[in-house]
């Protein structure tokens, strides 16, 4: 494979990998954010619905508990369960007093009911109802009638054959004076306005269904996609059987229809229902659709402006080579003359003009019988040592590449070892190092407590100079966020943080007035608690130590930034070393640190186009 292909290949996939790494991670970030905010809103609709149906079932319980409680309909009631004949007068003039204009009737234009009707307790029979046809018939057999007797009792869905449409009938019973049971008040109610309640909604989903499900799996409300399905049809899903079995919670499943949702679920066990909220997993999960297909286009513009930028940088490098192959051929053919155009100061360049060179002095040979000779074999030993220098050339080229390969991969394995298989055995070390101080503390002298004291600090310190080496070599790369930033804010707030290390010193804080500038706050931060905690370090034996904070204004116009203390200072002629990584000049059982703290405060600061010294 040509060294242009080679380097081609390699712009791809250095191209290609990142972003597709990056794409692959934000499609999942935005699914499970998609996901979350859906599920959530799912929930939230099924708990809304339900309080709406407690309200709905609640309003009309307190309905009819209103009207079996009237004066007057428990004074007509007695009649007519005193007097037991249909054709005794006073019976009818009870009967068209409850049912006509005065109660039930009005209650059905008013209310939530579809019927009304009154039971004897005795028999169960129907004394008195909205719908006439209903008259006289015998109910002491449903539960509406049993329970109603004893208190106010809500029947679940079932379809009347009476009204012929599906209904829940709410009872409760009427009293006399004393408190006895004389009659069973009922009401069927309208399930449509139950699947009003369900088919209701805020935002603008066109595919959220909010419904109910009885035991049996019928519906009980109408569904979204849906006509005529009251308890005509039944619900099958993993939802609907997840609801039913009495458990609450979502899930990823098919609905009635065939359809991918993702649904909640909640069993309601006081009306023995099952409400199902569900939207379509297509709507729901459009906007990450949306994404991936961006993060696509955009993996395959960067491939393409990858691979052009490859095939051009490979032109580039693979062009002189070209260039010298061709004019060591012709050179080599006999033409003098020809001289190779490469004017690059480089290896190559080299290359050409040691060819140049030697094709000059070929031609300055005499052609006599013994130059030519001489001229055949200084031509092929040059020729020689051209296809040596090509083959140099391209092993010098191989091995630059894989020095770059290796130097990226050792720098992997560099961070990867100082992040953990460095860091690992350090804790190793210093925890046993620990655990042998307690358990031996008995066994050991002062001396070789002394010894393992020694062990346990010397691996802090290598802790901490491990994450100082990261923390510089991260702030070499990390990103910079400049703005308008106040150093007198940053100054206060840093000191307040020395306040309670300074009480047991004499420090003599003077701080001037600081401009705002325009830079990372994070990172200015950073240079000045590292000046600061030098100064404050270095001025520790001194009983009377004075640190100055301020600024000026040079020569140049350059605003100067200064910390300065009266604490051990240094010997100047180490200068030059003083910003450098690891560099010290003092020793660590003097002043702790690792030698890198001034290191970052010059990255940083030339990071930021000035200077520090």
């Amino acid at each position: 494979m040509k060294l242009s292909t080679r380097l081609t290949i390699l712009f791809l996939f250095m191209a290609i990998i990142p972003t597709v790494t990056v794409g692959y991670v934000g499609y999942n970030i935005g699914k499970r954010a998609i996901i979350k905010e859906a599920t959530g809103h799912l929930v939230s609709v099924n708990i809304l619905k339900s309080r709406e149906l407690d309200r709905w079932i609640e309003g009309s319980r307190n309905s009819i508990e209103e009207l079996a409680q009237r004066p007057a309909v428990k004074e007509h009631v007695a009649i007519m369960v005193a007097s037991h004949d249909a054709s005794d007068h006073s019976y009818i003039v009870a009967h068209e007093y409850i049912s006509l204009d005065n109660h039930l009737k009005p209650r059905l234009r008013h209310g939530r009911f579809i019927e009304l009707f009154v039971m004897c307790s005795s028999m169960g029979h129907i004394a008195a109802s909205t719908n006439v046809k209903q008259g006289g018939k015998f109910r002491g057999n449903r539960r509406y009638f049993t329970e109603g007797k004893k208190h106010t009792y809500v029947e679940g869905s079932y379809y009347s054959t009476a009204l012929e449409q599906p209904t829940m009938t709410i009872s409760t019973p009427v009293k006399d004076k004393n408190g006895n049971t004389i009659a069973v008040l009922a009401g069927r109610l309208d399930l449509g306005d139950l699947s009003e309640i369900m088919s209701s909604q805020s935002g603008k989903s066109e595919s959220l269904d909010t419904y109910l499900v009885n035991a049996f799996s019928f519906f009980v409300s109408e569904p979204r996609f849906g006509k005529d399905y009251v308890l005509k049809k039944v619900g099958r899903s993993d939802g609907i059987n997840a609801g039913l079995s009495g458990k609450e919670g979502y899930g990823f499943y098919n609905n009635s229809r065939g359809v991918p949702v993702i649904g909640a679920y909640k069993w309601l066990p006081e009306f023995r229902m099952c409400i199902i909220a569900e939207i379509e997993q297509s709507e729901a999960f459009a906007p990450v659709v949306r994404l991936a297909r961006i993060a696509a286009g955009s993996v395959i513009v960067i491939c393409i402006t990858a691979g052009f930028l490859g095939i051009f940088f490979s032109r580039k490098i693979s062009r002189p080579l070209n260039l010298l192959a061709e004019g060591a051929k012709v050179i080599g053919g006999g033409n003098l003359d020809y001289r190779i155009d490469i004017r690059c100061k480089d290896e190559l360049g080299d290359l050409a003009r040691a060819t140049n060179e030697m094709a000059a002095r070929l031609k300055e040979t005499h052609t006599t019988v013994e130059n030519l000779h001489k001229e055949i074999m200084a031509r092929k030993r040059a020729e020689e040592e051209i296809r040596k220098l090509n083959a140099e050339l391209d092993l010098r080229v191989q091995e630059r590449t894989a020095q770059l390969e290796t130097a990226n991969k050792e720098l992997e394995a560099f961070s990867y070892s100082v992040s953990h298989d460095l860091r690992s055995p350090l804790q190793h070390l210093t925890g046993y190092t620990q655990l042998l101080e307690k358990r031996a503390a008995g066994l050991l002298d002062d001396k070789n407590k002394h010894y393992l004291k020694s062990i346990v600090d010397s691996a802090i310190r290598m802790g901490r100079l491990i994450d100082d080496l990261l923390a510089f070599s991260r702030m070499g790369r990390a990103e910079m966020m400049k703005r308008k930033t106040n150093l007198d804010s940053l100054v206060k707030e840093i000191l307040r943080d020395f306040q309670a290390d300074s009480r047991s010193k004499n420090i003599d804080w003077k701080v001037s007035p600081l401009p705002e500038v325009y830079g990372d706050s994070a990172m200015l931060r950073q240079v000045l608690v590292n000046l600061i905690s030098n100064a404050f370090k270095f001025t520790k034996m001194r009983t009377d130590a004075v640190i100055e904070i301020g600024s000026a204004c040079d020569e140049k116009g350059e605003v100067c930034f200064y910390v300065k203390d009266n604490g051990a200072g240094f010997d100047m002629k180490y200068v030059d070393k003083l910003f450098g990584i690891f560099q010290r000049l003092h020793r660590t059982e003097e002043f702790e640190g690792t030698g890198i703290g001034l290191a970052n405060v010059r990255r940083i600061i030339q990071r930021h186009g000035g200077r520090v010294w």
